[in-house]
């Protein structure tokens, strides 16, 4: 109510200056109306959705005089965002500048760059580094754009770019991690159970020759969450948002890490060796049948000399279905912006449905807005077809500040678990440095 209330009387003013008298009428014809006043005005066409653009929901957001921008993201997503850019300053006669800056970096720049006007316009962050990118002051909210943000994209990406009830990101992707499998060397059977993968990688596995029938990175806790989440365990109680209760050791959690340790007769290597750039490289030579990896890979694997196909995890011994990892991309304005209206502008260009599509297109990150699984190119990628099934199978990464508390203990827990220590004093262990951890964050 606040924002419509807000909108409708920016463009009462529009009109004012148009007509030099007032105007009274609904909120939806005053929509309308300014958004053609300020074409004629203004001679260019800013921020209106004709239907499919996505780019102001028949609403104006004028940028600010002599409005250029700088965008940060890595160089997994620079390529596209240069394209775009291009098309951007046509529109808008905006130029843009794409610099390639990992997300870490992007995080560090901003406590520094910001306050110095060096920083970008425009952040690509992934949602679980939402909470510091709030208390460091480093982000704007997605104010203007709210009501289309949240009718347009799926409400788990929407609810993982939002902090304490404040929409703040415009979600580009989602990413989980799934099996990626050769199917010159696999048949779906084979993937059909733990069980099953485990046998058909006895009998393929030649560790002289650098051949494994199953491989993931093994001492990060992203992709070894399924023997968690597939036994019962938890991180954190009440969905992930009561520090005060932590799973990582309760009986589930003990019984998936056993099964999780169990697998190192199929993965014969310490857990430190099991790299992406090893594990990446055994499976584009065909040396490697089955790799658990994300979907951001999509893109690398569907130009392979062998057919490549994606499923879902397949449920454990238990019967239960795991749950992985799901992580939201999402642009962000800075706080430091310089011209903010601008800024808004270009993170709602880019996650238009032609946008998102062409990024697809380009990089295989699947899109976070309703609607686009039913767009050719992406329903009859079985890759991605396979990557949809996971995310209904998927939770996002917990983004309290108290998870960056977990990730180190939990990774050392894992080359120990896989070196055969005990799971449940390991574990113990583990959680124990965590909520030391958490102290020190409150004092």
């Amino acid at each position: 109510m606040h924002m419509n209330f807000r909108k409708m009387m920016t463009l009462w003013c529009v009109l004012m200056l148009v007509f030099t008298t007032t105007v009274a009428c609904s909120s939806q014809n005053t929509k309308s109306n300014g958004a053609q006043q300020a074409e004629q005005t203004n001679g260019t066409n800013v921020g209106t959705n004709t239907g499919t653009d996505g780019s102001g929901a028949n609403d104006q957001l004028t940028p600010e005089s002599g409005a250029k921008l700088i965008i940060w993201d890595g160089n997994d997503g620079t390529p596209f965002l240069k394209e775009i850019a291009k098309e951007f300053t046509e529109k808008y006669n905006i130029p843009v500048e794409v610099q390639e800056q990992g997300a870490p970096e992007q995080m560090q720049k901003m406590k520094t760059d910001g306050p110095a006007g060096l920083a970008a316009d425009v952040l690509v962050l992934p949602h679980d580094n939402l909470s510091e990118a709030v208390a460091g002051g480093f982000v704007l909210p997605n104010d203007y754009f709210e009501e289309e943000t949240r009718t347009e994209f799926q409400e788990t990406a929407v609810n993982a770019v939002t902090k304490d009830g404040i929409l703040y990101g415009y979600p580009r992707n989602m990413e989980t991690y799934a099996l990626f499998y050769n199917k010159e060397l696999v048949t779906e059977n084979d993937l059909s159970s733990w069980d099953n993968i485990i046998s058909f990688s006895k009998k393929f596995n030649d560790p002289a020759k650098k051949k494994y029938g199953f491989m993931m990175q093994l001492n990060n806790f992203y992709f070894a969450y399924p023997f968690i989440s597939g036994f019962n365990g938890y991180i954190f109680g009440n969905d992930n948002t009561n520090p005060d209760d932590i799973g990582l050791n309760n009986e589930g959690s003990v019984e998936g890490m056993k099964y999780f340790q169990a697998m190192r007769e199929i993965l014969p290597m310490e857990a430190a060796d099991a790299t992406t750039d090893v594990k990446t490289g055994l499976f584009q030579e065909g040396k490697l049948a089955i790799n658990l990896d994300g979907v951001w890979n999509i893109g690398n694997f569907s130009s392979l000399p062998f057919e490549v196909g994606m499923v879902p995890l397949p449920k454990f011994p238990n019967g239960q279905q795991p749950d992985t990892f799901a992580g939201v991309k999402a642009y962000y304005v800075s706080a430091y912006s310089k011209y903010p209206n601008a800024a808004k502008l270009f993170a709602r260009y880019v996650t238009s449905q032609e946008a998102l599509l062409k990024n697809f297109e380009m990089t295989g990150f699947i899109p976070a807005r309703k609607g686009m699984e039913n767009e050719p190119a992406i329903k009859e990628n079985e890759m991605v077809s396979g990557a949809i099934q996971q995310f209904e199978h998927s939770i996002a990464m917990p983004s309290i500040f108290e998870m960056q508390q977990v990730w180190p203990p939990i990774a050392n827990a894992l080359e120990l678990i896989w070196k055969g220590e005990d799971v449940k004093t390991t574990l113990d262990n583990a959680v124990e440095s965590i909520k030391q951890g958490i102290e020190t964050l409150k004092k």
